[in-house]
């Protein structure tokens, strides 16, 4: 079957969403909202892979959807349909009809049969006036991507870090994280979205969720599953195809700045945060093209807005740390490799650095704590063994 997919095919049914698949029904591109008001009614040819399929041992047909949103709203308009519809076991009788006479009997009914982890129970209850206990759902990677759109068009910039795994509080992190999605050019205008295409990875772990924003603009979500949760880690301003491309792009990067090609890796930076607004290692590097061109002050800019993205990303701490330890600001530099070794208890590095600033500090005793037990531990390190001779 035919598959439509570029941005200027509209259905033909509403003129406005985007056609996803030709309807050999209709012989026609139709949106998925418009095929599901189509084939609701069971209707549609064999040969159309988005027909209903009637499975003898369940009571609702299966239908395939391309995202969970789409899944979600033909089930329900089944259930519309269901709810009113004769069935022969049942005497004759359709289900709000004996809803009206024998409640307890229609919920053994309903128990007999077997439903999809995430079908929408709640709504067939509710259109059923079946007084249940509440069914907590768990939300989608489109319910999520959802709630976050939501928040941007209401202006509610805020609340966004709350859809990530970004759960620290200090030095700003939570108003950064705001005040870059803000920014994004194609958010200040956001009105509507809709729903392309979702899937997971395969082993569960990883979502992607397509969007169309504004009836034009292509978007893409990258969600990780944490503790049975989804959450959002990253967005990219186009289709799915370029999430698979950004490694090569931060690796071309990496060798600019490598070999101090600094214009061509500024340039390839300021290209790549089009299509990764928020991505963690693009500002990252930026930093580093900032320490290179002696602009010590933008690349902690930077780095501080790399671990808002990011906050379990630990490179930018690393180096933040070390610039405020060369600026001799000792506060800030115990602050950053602290915080380092709390997120990679076992990074030695982030120990040693922290003992240095002690150090420096006038912490001698503290210091020397931190590199005998550096050495105690792990007497193959050897920048704790050469700092207990010198300092020692």
């Amino acid at each position: 079957m035919l598959s439509l997919k570029t941005r200027k095919d509209r259905c033909k049914q509403c003129k406005k969403e985007r056609a996803l698949r030709l309807c050999p029904r209709r012989n026609k591109g139709l949106c998925w909202k418009c095929c599901n008001a189509l084939r609701v009614d069971l209707k549609c040819p064999e040969s159309c892979p988005y027909a209903g399929k009637i499975d003898s041992d369940n009571a609702f047909p299966t239908f395939r959807s391309d995202n969970n949103s789409e899944y979600k709203q033909i089930n329900q308009c089944y259930i519309d349909v269901w709810i009113n519809k004769t069935i022969s076991d049942w005497e004759g009788l359709s289900p709000a009809q004996l809803r009206k006479q024998d409640k307890d009997a229609l919920l053994k009914k309903l128990s007999e049969y077997q439903y999809p982890g995430n079908f929408p129970i709640a709504y067939l209850m509710n259109r059923l006036d079946l007084e249940t206990e509440k069914i907590a759902m768990p939300k989608s990677p489109d319910d999520i991507v959802a709630a976050y759109l939501d928040d941007i068009i209401a202006l509610d910039f805020d609340k966004l870090i709350t859809h990530t795994l970004n759960k620290l509080d200090f030095k700003d992190t939570q108003d950064r994280y705001a005040k870059i999605i803000r920014q994004n050019p194609y958010f200040k205008k956001l009105k509507r979205y809709s729903f392309i295409h979702s899937g997971l990875a395969e082993d569960g772990s990883q979502a992607i969720v397509f969007v169309e924003l504004n009836l034009k603009e292509e978007y893409t979500f990258i969600l990780r599953n944490d503790d049975n949760k989804w959450y959002i880690r990253q967005s990219i301003a186009g289709n799915p195809s370029l999430y698979f491309k950004q490694n090569d792009a931060y690796a071309a990067i990496a060798q600019h700045l490598s070999e101090n090609k600094l214009e061509d890796a500024f340039y390839d930076i300021s290209e790549a945060m089009r299509s990764y607004p928020d991505s963690a290692d693009l500002y990252y590097y930026r930093a580093l093209y900032w320490g290179l061109v002696d602009e010590k002050e933008k690349a902690k800019e930077d780095l501080l807005n790399s671990i808002a993205l990011e906050n379990t990303f630990s490179s930018p701490y690393m180096n933040l740390g070390l610039l405020y330890l060369i600026d001799k600001i000792y506060d800030e530099a115990l602050f950053w490799f602290d915080e380092l070794t709390k997120l990679e208890p076992d990074n030695l590095d982030a120990k040693n650095n922290l003992a240095i600033v002690h150090l420096a500090s006038e912490n001698k005793e503290k210091a020397m704590q931190i590199w005998r037990e550096l050495n105690d531990k792990h007497p193959a390190y050897q920048p704790a063994k050469q700092n207990l001779e010198l300092y020692g």
